[in-house]
Formats: C-alpha cells, structure tokens, sequence
C-alpha cells in the first residue's frame, strides 16, 4: 500500500465486506484484512435475520431487575459471568444508565431507521447485482406457550406501532393460520411483517466475491500486531504479514475491536456477548417463515436446505468454550413449539462472540483521536439488519459525502 493512497478494513465479516463493498463502488483502492477466514466469525452462525420490527433495545427500563434474577442462571436468556473485570464494570454501569425510558425510545428511532434503510439497500442491492444468498421477507411469527408470557410483550407491541412498526397480536388459531406446524401447547402469535432472513454467511461471501471483482484486496490469515502513529494520524498498520501504510482505516473487527483498539490506547465499550447456534439438515415439517419461540429466547430460521436454531446472550469474555447446558435448553425447547422434530439430523454446532454496547446501539464514526480511523462496530445481535447501512454510512464518511443516517447517536464519544 502507497503511504499516500488507499483504505484498509480491519476486519472480514459482514461490516467489513459491505465496507469494502461501497467503497470499492466508488473506484478506491481497498485492503481488508482478517486474522483468519472471511465471515468466520459471528457474522457465520447467527439467526441471519433482517429484523427492522427488532426495535426494542435490550437496555430498557425493567431489564436490571430480570437482569438479576437471570444473573446466575447458566441456562438464562441472558447469563453475565461473575468474574472481576473492570471493563465489564464499566460496561455494566453504562447499561445501567441506559435502561431509562427516555434513552430506549430514542434508541428504537434510531434502530428502526438504520434498519429500514438497509431493507432499502437490499432491495438495491439484488436490482444492481447478481447474487444468491436466499433473501427472503416473509416477517417473523413470535409463539407463546403461556397466555402471561404473552400478555407481557403485548405492551412492546404497542409501543412499536407508535413508530410504525407493523405487527398483529394473534390468538391459537390465528397463528396456526401463518404457520400449521406447531404444537397444541402454543396459545398466542404475534406476527412481525418487518422481517427478512438471509444464509448469512453465503450473503456475506456473495458479497465478498463482488467486491473482490472490483479490485478489493482480500488478504486473511492477517493478525493485527500494532500501530505506528503521528500525532492524531496512524501512519502504519503493523501485522503478522507485513506492515500497511494506509492513508484510511476501518476497524471493523465486531468483537476484537477493542482489544485491537488498545493498541492505540482507546477504550470501546464493547462486550463480548457469546452467542450458539445449532443447525440441522431442514426437516418435512419445517417452519416456512422464521419464528421466535417466546419464552425461550430461541430464533428458528429455515435457510435453504438446513434449519438453524439461534439463541443466548453471555458476558463471559473471550472464553472459546461451548456450555453444553445452553445447546441442550435449545434442543429441549425445540420439542415444546415444534412438532416433527424427533429425527433431526445436526450438521453443525456454533458459538461466536456478539460485539455488545451498553445502549444496543453501533458505534458508527471518524474517531475524535485519529483523524484517519473510521470505527464500524459493536452491532451487537443486528450485523446482518445493520450489515448495508453501515458500509453504506463509511463510504459516505471516506467520501465526505453527507451521511443517510445522522451519526451523532452513534459516535463512540457518546460514552465519555
């Protein structure tokens, strides 16, 4: 790379591949580098929904008070490991100040417009290129086996629809009406018409394969060492391939940006919210459309061929291990929603890391410290909803053209 031209993503899942995607459609000369595979990460395994109805954060008023009672649950929704940990100290104290009524609803105009505006490049996306990565929007039904469990999201239904938001409450019958196949024991639907899905990682290699014709420079197996800097400019990039001298950075490493930003002696308030997934080989009676089985927390999406069940937050920091309690809560809950499910044939087990801010929104911005960084992170559960949006919005940042979605909510200095 020429000290004076040419942008380097760190970073190869889905943030980092729409990045390079915009920006190689721009004509600029692009690098991405990945400390191992394109889409290896989260932006592999997960739900791949497009959930612009997903508008509630999950900091939001009551959520400390379930937040204990699910604390030291290994099988809860939402599992913080008790550990010593100043980072998570202060993650748990910015969350803490984000679970208001006034922060949520600002937080849920601000999803709803970056999720719309990537159901719009999708569209656009699919006129402008050829790709196949099993796009479909046909919304999302939610199934409650209990008519308390139901009555408590019903005020969230509500409160969505103040914004637009389209869904309808249904009874037994009214859901079995979108989706037959479920079991007697479920009495409540709520259908979400704000919803895609997508095979997310042939969506992120589809893409990857298109910039890539456009001249961006894959180069993987590129682990990030360090930086050399001049005064508010990184002036090189230090990796176990080599040194980049690029004149443009985008640190769109999803969970390891922070660990990658202490090289610069920056702070992001990021987590690493551990998330599993199990797939299976797509039975006769699979679902036709993805669903959310309530009270367990668990995404069904059916992609292609194979039908993926989707589940879990867990603070428990960057512990490569799968706790076999969480795949066998999704396993059990699979049989209480779902009939026909006896036979299942697996075909993989997954678990990555979700890169989580305390309010649930993305840090999307020119950093204040380096002139030439554009951080891109920290989209939690909605990468692939926010995946478009965002390389759309760095594009627009690198090209000082005015961005489509206001970014001051999304600027990682609102946290200082």
């Amino acid at each position: 790379m020429n000290q004076q031209e040419g942008i380097l993503i760190i970073g190869g899942g889905v943030i980092g591949v729409a990045s390079a995607y915009y920006l190689a459609g721009q004509g600029r000369p692009v690098t991405l580098i990945e400390k191992e595979d394109i889409c290896a990460g989260s932006s592999h395994g997960n739900a791949g929904l497009i959930a612009n109805g997903l508008a509630i954060p999950m900091a939001a008023p009551g959520v400390l008070r379930q937040g204990l009672k699910w604390l030291l649950d290994a099988e809860s929704p939402f599992y913080i490991k008790p550990r010593l940990n100043l980072d998570l100290m202060r993650w748990l104290w910015q969350f803490r100040g984000a679970c208001n009524e006034k922060k949520m609803r600002q937080s849920i105009a601000v999803l709803l417009s970056l999720g719309q505006a990537s159901f719009d490049l999708f569209d656009d996306l699919l006129d402008k290129e050829k790709l196949e990565f099993g796009y479909e929007r046909k919304g999302r039904l939610i199934l409650f086996t209990s008519e308390a469990a139901f009555e408590k999201a019903v005020p969230d239904t509500v409160l969505l629809r103040e914004y637009g938001v389209d869904s309808t409450l249904l009874d037994a019958d009214g859901a079995r009406q979108i989706e037959p196949n479920v079991q007697p024991a479920v009495t409540h639907g709520i259908y979400a018409a704000d919803y895609g899905h997508v095979i997310p990682d042939r969506f992120v290699h589809e893409l990857a394969r298109v910039a890539k014709e456009r001249g961006v420079n894959f180069k993987t197996g590129t682990a990030v060492l360090g930086f050399e800097t001049t005064g508010r400019q990184i002036s090189s990039l230090i990796t176990s391939q080599g040194v980049f001298t690029p004149n443009q950075v985008v640190l769109a490493a999803g969970a390891w940006s922070p660990v990658i930003a202490r090289h610069l002696k920056l702070r992001i308030p990021i987590q690493p919210a551990k998330g599993y997934s199990v797939t299976y080989k797509r039975p006769l009676a699979s679902p036709r459309l993805p669903l959310s089985l309530s009270e367990r927390k668990i995404a069904v999406t059916p992609m292609g061929d194979r039908l993926r069940f989707t589940s879990t937050l867990e603070l428990a920091g960057y512990d490569p291990s799968i706790n076999q309690w969480r795949l066998a809560a999704i396993r059990r809950a699979i049989h209480e929603y779902l009939p026909g499910m006896e036979e299942l044939e697996q075909t993989a087990v997954w678990s990555g890391y979700r890169p989580a801010t305390p309010d649930d929104l993305p840090i999307i911005g020119r950093s204040e410290a380096f002139e030439n960084l554009i951080l891109a992170t920290g989209h939690g559960t909605l990468g692939m909803t926010q995946g478009l949006i965002t390389g759309k919005l760095v594009s627009q940042i690198i090209g000082e053209e005015r961005p489509s979605i206001d970014l001051a909510p999304l600027r990682v200095e609102r946290f200082h």
